[in-house]
């Protein structure tokens, strides 16, 4: 049908029957209508140049909203000539914004926002998994830039739609042209025509707020035409949802433009539909051929979008009702209760809709488990770290926003007693959250903020300055509830005044629905920021449930927690800090280690421990990576050296500066990244290059410390595996004693055999130990540690992860190192000397006479035995 044919147009803006005493004015509305039109039609055809996958955007898109405006208001509501004049401007720019053309500087306008740079960078970091440089955010791919435009686009086309009506394109001459010519009306109608426009993309429950009272008439107009602006926006929103049928998605235009993946999913669907019709206030929508086997995906697009559709109509109409203004047609759609129904409309062929999406039966359970033990185990310190590490991202995205130094940013942890119980808080000057984001992925279970279109939204230009979060996967707060049931949030965006502190109180967990509220007076935050109180439950407080049993105090767990923060965090009241911004770089080795393992724990090491990890804290080293950046800071401590063995002495992996894992041999920090949800796991993000270098550094100063052999061998062990070459450090032994590369490569240069024997130092220590005997080498063989030492300590003996990674088990051994230097000093290459060789394995054990003991002959069984030339 022709716009022009409807009811709607004919009462408002067609002519009339005479006498109409408003014919004037009637026919300027009408006569501007059709010259906005005109324009709005050439860009609504430029659409499909920017975005061809998309269905229909075109003027005939445009012009069906007239029908399907008639569908929902029809002998319900009626309009006055200003307001048909508006809603049809509504229908003209709602969409133009998805065209490049809507925007009078192009693409180049698209590129000079914050939007653009921010989506930019969140696909080029999920393209190349790591942050993007600035040149290549400027030199973007085709296939990038056209992602990025098509979803910028898709993001920014309500906004711009906005402006549609009022802003103005220039020709070759210079002069301006307006999508409504006429001054007077566009000084009159055209911004409320581009927040009605505009509204299309917002939540119905936002439009009252928003969008304000009715307005009057212009003086030149008569005073009934007002405009009811809310009214006007529930038929643009719905009359645009229901237009889904065929003239959506024609099937030549499909042939043509191909649409792929998703958008092809639409373009079946739409091009199977008839228009909807209305029975009994429901809006049936009914198919022209059944959906097949393999048309199944597109079916269930086509059941989510009449969802879509129904919840639409019925929050638009609780407004209408809750408003007192005249209510739509529908206010459902008809059988989408569920699938079995629906699909007597939307007909299936050969196959039965059977809704088998993954459903969450029980939500609180589910957060109350995966927030909690479950997922994180009895560490009751998680809650603490979760809180930290919320605050110090908070943090950091207020220090890139604004400009800020590096040491901008203070948490303060307080703990107290009230009128309910015993309780703990965090408070942080960061970012803050607006309403909508506290009651948006902050309450989403599994939602992070961080990285989404509404961070993107809210905090503009954030991503595309480099901003990376320590939380992920939007569950860490819920973590908080392994303490206590009654929780309080008190935030503020740092952009705002403090009386826009908001509160969200938890009362019962996750068991029953929070309490949102405006602070009271001293509840107001004065700076920018969130505070998280937690009470604890059941009569517990800090001591039964903080402390590790190696700790003596709550300073003390939040100091190995945090042992690398880049903020400023104080505890109590008190006006020293704690740790101080990236002071871990900076502070002597021996208070590094002190913080990392604790200082009670710390003391409780006998004296010849204490002064042998003092001694050797001398070698701690920064490891930089070639751009600069610092990525840990270490010394190699020998598993083994005096009493250490018997220790649980480790250096820490840390995740946005908080302890996530464990390192054996390595003592100080590395800077990692998350390997799993619950962050017990912090993958070490040195390259292998650096640690190469830092390792073979260590061993240089290792050798110059005269350490015992056995101390060194262990020294070359741990050096080995994170892919150094021990150089001056003795791991071997021959007849003669230990040996170093150097000794060990002259001994096979120099020696006349072509056949050597490798044993495992254990074998050797377990049979002079059971036989009470010393052994006497034979001149061929080597004995040295055959395994490698397990570096990252992720305490799961189920799902185990090794780090660094190697290709060959060999490469990371010492007895690889052995085999090197034999092939190296023979001039043959590894691989061969493999070929030529018997190795023992667990399918094929190899013994051989490796020497004498009391002059009796000792065979050994499970040696390697290196051959020059195949037997």
């Amino acid at each position: 049908m022709n716009y022009e044919s409807t009811t709607l147009w004919q009462k408002t803006l067609a002519r009339q029957l005479e006498p109409d005493v408003n014919d004037k004015e009637r026919e300027i509305l009408r006569v501007e209508f059709e010259h906005f039109r005109e324009r709005a039609k050439i860009l609504a055809s430029e659409i499909n140049r920017t975005l061809p996958e998309f269905t229909v955007h075109d003027i005939s898109h445009i012009d069906a909203l007239w029908d399907t405006a008639e569908l929902v208001t029809k002998d319900y509501t009626d309009l006055n000539p200003a307001e048909a004049f508006v809603l049809g401007g509504a229908f003209l720019i709602h969409d133009l914004g998805m065209g490049l053309a809507a925007f009078p500087n192009g693409i180049e306008e698209l590129k000079s926002s914050n939007l653009w740079k921010d989506v930019v960078s969140s696909l080029l970091r999920k393209e190349l998994d790591r942050p993007a440089k600035p040149d290549e955010i400027k030199n973007l791919d085709s296939r990038i830039e056209k992602i990025a435009t098509e979803q910028v686009l898709r993001q920014l086309h309500a906004q711009q739609a906005g402006k549609l009506a009022q802003i103005s394109w220039t020709d070759d001459n210079g002069s301006e042209i307006f999508l409504i010519n006429n001054p007077e009306l566009r000084s009159s109608y055209g911004q409320i025509i581009g927040l009605i426009a505009y509204s299309h993309w917002w939540p119905v429950d936002e439009l009252e707020n928003r969008l304000g009272t009715t307005l009057g008439a212009p003086g030149n107009f008569p005073i009934n035409w007002t405009i009811d602006v809310i009214k006007l926006a529930c038929i643009l929103r719905i009359a645009d949802a229901i237009q889904i049928d065929d003239r959506r998605a024609p099937k030549f235009l499909r042939a043509i433009r191909k649409p792929k993946g998703y958008s092809d999913l639409h373009w079946n669907f739409q091009q199977k539909l008839y228009q909807p019709r209305l029975e009994r206030n429901r809006l049936v929508y009914t198919s022209k051929s059944p959906f097949s086997i393999n048309e199944i995906d597109s079916w269930w697009v086509c059941y989510d979008t009449l969802r879509m559709i129904d919840k639409e109509l019925k929050e638009v109409d609780s407004l209408l009702a809750d408003t007192n203004r005249p209510r739509l047609n529908p206010i459902g759609v008809a059988s989408i209760e569920s699938p079995n129904r629906i699909s007597k409309l939307i007909k299936v062929d050969g196959w039965s809709p059977v809704d088998t999406q993954i459903k969450v039966t029980n939500v609180a359970k589910l957060v109350n488990s995966l927030g909690g033990k479950y997922l994180y185990g009895d560490n009751a310190t998680v809650p603490l770290r979760e809180l930290i590490q919320n605050a110090s991202d908070a943090i950091r995205a207020r220090r890139l926003l604004e400009n800020e130094k590096q040491d901008f940013g203070d948490i303060r942890v307080r703990t107290g007693k009230d009128e309910n119980g015993f309780y703990i808080e965090v408070e942080d000057n960061g970012v803050g959250m607006s309403p909508k984001v506290l009651t948006g992925p902050f309450l989403d279970f599994g939602e992070s903020f961080w990285g989404s279109s509404l961070m993107h939204e809210e905090l503009p230009g954030l991503e595309s300055k480099g901003f990376l979060s320590t939380g992920k996967y939007g569950i860490g707060f819920y973590s908080v509830f392994m303490w206590g049931k009654k929780v309080s949030v008190y935030t503020k965006r740092f952009d705002q005044g403090r009386e826009q502190t908001t509160v969200l109180e938890f009362n019962n967990g996750v068991y029953s629905r929070p309490i949102l509220r405006n602070a009271v007076v001293d509840e107001c935050i004065k700076d920018g920021g969130t505070k998280i109180r937690v009470w604890f439950s059941d009569g517990k407080n800090i001591q039964t449930l903080l402390l590790r049993h190696h700790l003596s105090n709550l300073k003390e767990v939040i100091l190995s927690l945090c042992p690398s923060l880049d903020c400023n965090l104080f505890f109590e009241d008190k006006p020293n800090k704690l740790i101080k911004a990236n002071d871990w770089k900076t502070i002597p080795p021996l208070k590094l280690i002190r913080r990392i393992i604790g200082e009670s724990k710390f003391k409780s090491l006998d004296k010849e421990s204490q002064d042998s990890i003092t001694a050797l804290s001398k070698n701690m080293r920064l490891l930089k990576e070639e751009d600069g950046s610092i990525v840990g800071r270490l010394f190699l401590h020998p598993i083994g050296y005096k009493n250490f063995r018997h220790e649980c002495i480790e250096g820490a992996v840390t995740i946005g500066g908080l302890y996530a894992s464990g390192l054996s041999g390595l003592f100080g920090i590395l800077i990692g990244e998350s390997d799993r949800a619950s962050r017990h796991v912090g993958i070490p993000i040195v390259s292998d290059k650096i640690l190469k270098e830092w390792a073979e550094e260590q061993a240089v100063l290792l050798s110059n410390d005269k350490l015992p052999s056995s101390i060194e061998a262990d020294c070359a062990s741990l050096i080995r595996a994170v892919k150094g070459n021990p150089i001056g450090l003795k791991y071997a032994t021959n007849k003669d004693g230990w040996i170093n590369n150097d000794e060990l490569r002259e001994m096979i240069s120099h020696g006349k055999f072509d056949e050597y024997i490798i044993v495992q130092d254990a074998a050797i220590y377990h049979y002079e130990s059971k036989n009470k005997c010393k052994i006497q080498l034979n001149e061929n063989v080597i004995y040295t540690e055959m395994g490698i030492p397990g570096i990252l300590q992720c305490h799961d003996f189920i799902n185990p992860i090794f780090w660094p990674h190697f290709n060959e088990f060999d490469s990371a051994s010492l007895r690889g190192l052995v085999i090197e230097i034999i092939a190296n000093a023979w001039n043959l290459n590894v691989k061969d000397i493999k070929n030529n060789s018997d190795f023992s394995t667990d399918e094929k054990r190899y013994s051989a006479e490796i020497g004498t003991a009391n002059g009796i002959p000792v065979i050994i069984k499970d040696v390697d035995i290196i051959r020059r030339t195949k037997k």
